[in-house]
């Protein structure tokens, strides 16, 4: 008997058995397509970082070296910009820009070299600690290398590698000038690594020669690494398109780890360089491993939270339906006062939405806006900014009656704006704020209940220049005072005047707020709105 009254429980509810077969399925399925994700995601993200910092590392290398040819690049201006002026000045020129050029701590000498029909006229700038002859400068030995033009090259003196960039510019058939400095690239790559400390990768650059000009380890600057370069030729490197880089895999005697290299050009005025980014080599596989066994279990534990929540929402479900039913009883009680607020909320809404669409406002503005395009077209531009900012705040769904006081005070400065092209100085209204406290601009007030209070100012008062209409909105902490003259005209629009208060009302009446009111006061016209929570 038992067997026949489960097995008919298990006919009444297996459908359920069935889903809970499904979502086991599934889970399985989802936690076989999401683990290889988790890979390709890492790889990728991976990926963006090492482009990201070696674009990092290119704009760092093309920003320090334009500085170090900056001096050379000046000297070469003057020279060419000075054909007319006479030798001696253009000297006196260059003197003064090689002098310049040792106020970078890494440029060692500078020299500029004068060759004429009587001689050679050297001047030499010297640090203190340094010896530059014949032997180290071979001007002779620069002009067989470069006769005309900019000369860029390496000189390896022992205890320093220099970088020797100078330019040779024949003046005329008799006078050479030759100027040029020397730079200390084991001091610039201290200075380089101080100030650009790569926490990822460690930076190497190289010339279009394959000679090294920065790397962390000194002894390998100014000689070639040919490590660097066994898969592929250094005019590849140059000869790839912009948007893409070459990737390499090798060992780094510096870190004593294999790695992978990011390889790039970097352009700066006549001078190519090699940017290699040098990244620590990280098998994926291994690496999201570990993460993939705690999205595992993970996921495992919240299938089996889930058919827990499950089970328990069942039994929750029975209780819940007998607490519906005491629950559906109190709505039917509930029902008919329900239906007098929703009568009376639509009667709001009504009165919103004349409000929204009043087609006196909009003739009144096109009018203003007419007026505006003939007259003041730059101001015309904005005035119909700020009428679409208007509708856009009339027409905007709401799911209640409330608005924060500070949209309200934003919205009514641009509906003034418009009346004020209409009305100029015959309009005035004044902002105060006496709460002392920002945080009451959150607080809450109907919706256009400001617009409403000063629609109603400008319709049913006489507003000319000798009668100008003035309005005062004053904050406080728990309400906001509404004021303005009273100057009624001869002929009233009681009806019209009524639906903006008698819809104020309304919606305070709804929040059981009874401090809203209204009075007439010597000549002003006065409303007190109070702030909701």
């Amino acid at each position: 008997m038992e067997l026949i009254n489960y097995l008919r429980r298990f006919r009444k509810h297996q459908k359920y058995f069935y889903l809970s077969v499904l979502i086991i399925i599934a889970f399985f399925i989802g936690s076989s397509l999401i683990t290889p994700k988790i890979t390709s995601v890492a790889s990728d993200l991976m990926e963006d970082v090492r482009l990201a910092d070696l674009y990092s590392k290119k704009n760092n290398i093309a920003s320090e070296f334009l500085q170090l040819n900056s001096f050379l690049n000046y000297s070469k201006n003057i020279i060419e910009d000075s054909s007319d002026v006479p030798l001696s000045s253009l000297i006196n020129k260059l003197n003064f820009v090689s002098d310049l050029a040792l106020s970078n701590a890494v440029n060692t000498s500078s020299y500029i070299y004068t060759i004429t029909p009587d001689g050679i006229q050297k001047t030499e700038h010297l640090r203190p600690d340094e010896k530059l002859g014949e032997e180290s400068v071979p001007y002779k030995k620069i002009l067989l290398q470069a006769p005309k033009g900019t000369l860029d090259t390496i000189i390896n003196t022992g205890d320093k590698v220099l970088n020797r960039k100078a330019y040779v510019f024949q003046r005329n058939k008799d006078t050479t000038i030759i100027v040029g400095y020397d730079v200390d690239l084991k001091a610039f790559w201290k200075y380089y690594s101080e100030k650009y400390q790569g926490r990822t990768s460690y930076t190497s650059v190289f010339n279009k020669n394959g000679i090294c000009l920065l790397h962390p380890e000194v002894e390998n600057i100014g000689i070639k690494i040919p490590s660097y370069f066994d898969s592929f030729a250094i005019s590849d490197i140059f000869n790839q398109p912009d948007s893409e880089v070459l990737i390499d895999n090798g060992f780094s005697q510096y870190l004593g780890l294999d790695i992978v290299r990011y390889f790039d050009e970097v352009i700066i005025g006549d001078q190519a360089l090699i940017v290699v980014a040098n990244f620590m080599y990280f098998d994926l596989q291994d690496t999201t491993g570990e993460i993939q066994q705690y999205f595992s279990w993970i996921s495992f534990l919240a299938f089996i939270t889930f058919i827990l929540l499950l089970l328990i929402a069942r039994f929750q479900l029975k209780k819940e339906y007998r607490e519906n039913l005491r629950v559906l009883k109190e709505k039917e009680h509930l029902a008919t006062a329900n239906e007098n607020y929703q009568r009376e909320n639509a009667l709001l809404q009504l009165s919103q939405l004349k409000k929204k669409m009043n087609p006196h406002f909009l003739f009144n503005t096109l009018n203003s806006l007419h007026y505006l395009i003939e007259t003041k077209p730059n101001l015309s531009q904005k005035f119909v900014l700020q009428l679409a900012d208007v509708y856009r705040y009339l027409l905007e769904n709401r799911d209640d009656n409330l608005t924060s006081l500070k949209k309200e005070l934003a919205f009514l400065k641009q509906y003034i704006f418009l009346h004020k092209i209409r009305f100029k100085n015959s309009l005035n209204i004044k902002i105060s704020d006496h709460s002392g406290d920002d945080l009451i601009l959150y607080k809450k007030i109907p919706v256009l209940a400001l617009e409403t209070l000063v629609e109603n100012a400008i319709k049913h008062n006489e507003i000319t220049k000798n009668k100008p209409l003035d309005i005062e909105v004053e904050i406080h902490a728990t309400y906001v005072i509404v004021a303005n003259s009273y100057a009624p005209k001869k002929k009233k629009n009681i009806e019209g005047h009524k639906i903006g208060l008698t819809y104020l009302k309304n919606i305070y009446n709804y929040y059981e707020v009874d401090s809203f009111k209204t009075k007439i006061v010597e000549d002003k016209f006065i409303c007190i709105l109070p702030l909701l929570s």
